[in-house]
């Protein structure tokens, strides 16, 4: 079962991952997404715009619900500390799940060879790269070791972040369509990215 690995903080998820993991799955041929929120991801440790865990866990739960391709995990969550791609995928090698590709954005391929073991991670998955409207993804410009293993699958034109999402729930503005009613659910009862809600922190980097 061809399977893609979608990881990420996911701090809200919105509508954007959810068009990417679709579309992904369609042009390369993948049975199912597993999203995989991260723990800790290594470029947001100490971050205070960072929400708990185990609520993007929820919120991640609340924007793939229905959809029968999506399946999400708790792995890195509940294995703690910082989340390395390398050791996920390892992981889910080791519990027999054959055939992964991880999923990653086009910003993203450009800076793959400073990510904690590289060459290990292509040797267990390959590559799926969505490329955003505007995206620059050269693939000549990398090592055949990782241009040989990628798929580049043209993104939908969708220009959400979840930074613009923290902000506008911060100053009190509106998210209805940019995340799913579902996802909206959980942040307006818990008080997620609201001053004084349940997170604390409104703004920052993801």
């Amino acid at each position: 079962m061809p399977t893609g690995l979608f990881g990420g903080s996911f701090n809200p998820p919105h509508v954007g991952h959810l068009a990417v993991a679709e579309a992904c799955a369609e042009a390369a041929g993948l049975d199912r997404v597993l999203w995989m929120p991260a723990a800790t991801p290594p470029h947001k440790q100490g971050d205070p715009a960072l929400a708990p865990a185990e609520a993007r866990l929820r919120m991640v739960e609340a924007a793939i619900a229905g959809n029968d391709r999506f399946v999400v995990s708790d792995l890195e969550i509940a294995r703690g500390d910082v989340s390395y791609t390398v050791d996920t995928l390892r992981r889910l090698h080791d519990d027999g799940l054959g055939g992964l590709a991880l999923i990653l954005g086009g910003d993203s391929l450009a800076g793959f060879p400073g990510w904690r073991e590289p060459e290990a991670i292509v040797g267990l998955a390959r590559l799926v790269v969505y490329r955003r409207p505007g995206d620059r993804v050269d693939l000549g410009a990398l090592p055949e070791w990782i241009g040989g293993r990628c798929t580049v699958v043209d993104g939908p034109a969708l220009d959400v972040s979840s930074t613009e999402l923290r902000g506008r729930i911060a100053a009190g503005r509106t998210v209805r369509y940019l995340v799913p009613d579902e996802v909206r659910g959980v942040i307006e009862a818990e008080g997620w990215y609201r001053p004084g809600g349940g997170s604390a922190g409104i703004g920052g980097a993801g």
